[in-house]
């Protein structure tokens, strides 16, 4: 647990590391009190080394609201909070252009709200967290370029809860845990080019979640965790290529979780450890 703990927190060091700079523009939006169906548009576009930051806060029962967010040029920065039983809202983040950076945090008894985030170009990173029974959410990552990272976090008794990351590029890395009783989430990552990473974790009490990795080109590593009485989950690898690494471990009494590794192409290895009272689990590997 302290290891995926410790690399989710190295991966939000990295990908917040664009927030010490100087900011050019700032637009901050609230919408708070129980309001509802409000539509917010913010635009911003610059060119050259400079730095644009959107800040929009939906809180205390407001419901239905639609939020878009467009940045153009480098070093921009979105950050998106939607808490205390704000639900139903529909969030558009759209950032063109290198080093970008996109945060979304669903918290605190938040339902059935929508976020997509389209990232184009190098150096983007995406944070999404969801957590303090936040249920029913559906999340959509997209990053197209090189070097970006994407992290997404479903935390404490959040459930039922859809997130997809889509990363089409080279040297991208996707991180994406489930801990802290949190169950029935579904995460799906698709990565499309050399060199790409992706790391997923089931932890502490969470169960019946359903995480799918597909990975196509050369040079592909992926790791899953399971582990502290995380039960019942199940997690799909697919690699094509050459050159791959993949790499399960379940332990620490998590039970009945099914496992199944498809590698297609040559020079490829699979790795799977099941230790410390884990019982009834399906693994099935298969290599061609």
């Amino acid at each position: 647990m302290k290891k995926i703990v410790l690399l989710f927190a190295a991966v939000l060091f990295v990908v917040g590391a664009t927030m010490a700079q100087s900011k050019d523009n700032q637009s901050d939006v609230t919408i708070s009190g129980n309001s509802d169906d409000n539509e917010v548009k913010v635009s911003q576009t610059l060119y050259g080394n400079e730095l644009n930051v959107s800040d929009v806060s939906i809180t205390d029962n407001s419901d239905d609201n639609e939020v878009t967010v467009e940045q153009e040029g480098e070093d921009q920065e979105s950050y998106v909070d939607i808490f205390d039983n704000a639900s139903g809202n529909e969030v558009n983040v759209d950032q063109d252009d290198e080093e970008q950076y996109s945060e979304v945090i669903i918290g605190e008894s938040s339902y059935d709200n929508e976020v997509d985030v389209d990232q184009e170009g190098e150096g983007n990173g995406s944070y999404v967290g969801i957590g303090v029974e936040s249920s029913g959410n559906e999340v959509d990552v997209e990053q197209d370029g090189e070097g970006n990272g994407s992290a997404v976090g479903i935390v404490y008794g959040s459930n039922g809860n859809d997130v997809t990351i889509d990363q089409d590029g080279e040297d991208n890395y996707s991180e994406a845990l489930i801990l802290f009783g949190s169950n029935g989430n579904d995460i799906n990552v698709d990565q499309n080019g050399e060199d790409n990473q992706s790391f997923a974790g089931i932890a502490e009490d969470s169960n019946g979640n359903d995480i799918d990795v597909d990975q196509d080109g050369e040079d592909l590593s992926s790791f899953v965790g399971i582990a502290e009485e995380s039960d019942g989950n199940d997690v799909e690898i697919d690699q094509y290529g050459r050159n791959h690494e993949s790499s399960v471990d379940i332990y620490d009494a998590s039970s009945y979780n099914d496992v199944m590794v498809d590698q297609d192409g040559n020079y490829s290895t699979s790795e799977i450890e099941i230790s410390n009272g884990s019982d009834g689990n399906y693994i099935e590997v298969g290599q061609k």
